[in-house]
């Protein structure tokens, strides 16, 4: 059956990306699968404390991984979820336990990290090797009121597009309104020559629209059961992703878009949207991988 896989450490963080990982598991009818990973000296324990002893196991893991579940989710609703307990670093054990899974999710930043980073060193290596769609998740967003709204990114890449196939999908198991969103940015002019006439701008944003309409009638059999909305707009893509997402309930972009270089795993776009999203946000990668 088909899993989604959600990073727990005991924090508030990963408890949030625990409540939201377990709706999105019922609204799939997917299992929902807790991963706490742990090793020598990173032990967790039931009573929420970290600290060493020599017999550390996976008994005494599990226990606290149950405890953790139990208080995010009650006691019927943890006795559903499947618990993993891997002995590995934190960030290569939760990857390897999400290696065949639908989605993974975790915290916008677990233990430990800096008070100002909206990412955790855990978060931003899964955020960037994941095989599987991540979801970063802040705080917790249920109950928002009113219906929902996905936003996603396009820009006509490979990546995009997968974007946008799972954003028209989470937004029917949502029953939520998908906004795509397309920025176009006018050409920059260097020298002393003229401008970019009006004519010219014209036809750009033209092109954008239609590239907009394209990704979308490519998708028609998805989109046909989703209200989608349009917004295609000048500026700089991330900057125009953010100031859509606020007061959106999900953000998804897929794992780079055009211009980034091979060596890179995530472009910068995705990233700046990771990171500053007010809201969860989901990459997406590409079936055929970076």
């Amino acid at each position: 059956m088909a899993e989604i896989v959600v990073g727990v450490d005991g924090s508030d963080h990963s408890a949030a990306a625990l409540r939201w990982a377990a709706r999105e598991a019922e609204l799939r009818g997917h299992d929902l699968v807790a991963v706490l990973v742990w090793d020598l000296f990173n032990q967790h324990h039931a009573d929420g404390t970290h600290r060493f002893e020599p017999e550390y196991g996976e008994d005494q893991a599990d226990a606290a991984l149950a405890a953790a579940v139990e208080a995010a989710l009650g006691a019927e609703a943890a006795a559903t979820v499947v618990r993993r307990v891997p002995c590995d670093l934190p960030a290569p054990g939760l990857l390897a336990a999400a290696d065949h899974a639908d989605l993974l999710a975790v915290g916008a930043r677990g233990r430990g990290g800096f008070h100002g980073l909206l990412l955790g060193s855990v978060s931003q290596q899964c955020l960037h090797h994941a095989r599987a769609p991540i979801a970063i998740v802040r705080g917790d967003s249920l109950e928002a009121g009113g219906r929902e709204r996905v936003v996603v990114g396009v820009d006509g890449s490979e990546p995009s597009e997968a974007a946008l196939r799972w954003a028209l999908d989470e937004g029917a198991a949502r029953k939520a309104v998908v906004q795509v969103v397309h920025a176009w940015e006018p050409p920059v002019i260097y020298g002393p020559v003229g401008g970019v006439s009006g004519s010219e701008m014209g036809a750009i944003e033209s092109g954008a629209h239609r590239l907009v309409d394209d990704m979308i009638e490519r998708l028609d059999e998805t989109a046909a059961s989703v209200e989608v909305e349009r917004t295609v707009l000048p500026g700089g893509p991330a900057s125009s992703l953010l100031d859509a997402a606020e007061g959106a309930d999900l953000v998804v972009v897929g794992r780079r878009g055009l211009g980034g270089f091979g060596r890179l795993l995530l472009g910068s776009v995705s990233e700046h949207v990771a990171r500053h999203a007010p809201c969860p946000v989901v990459v997406v990668p590409t079936a055929s991988g970076d």
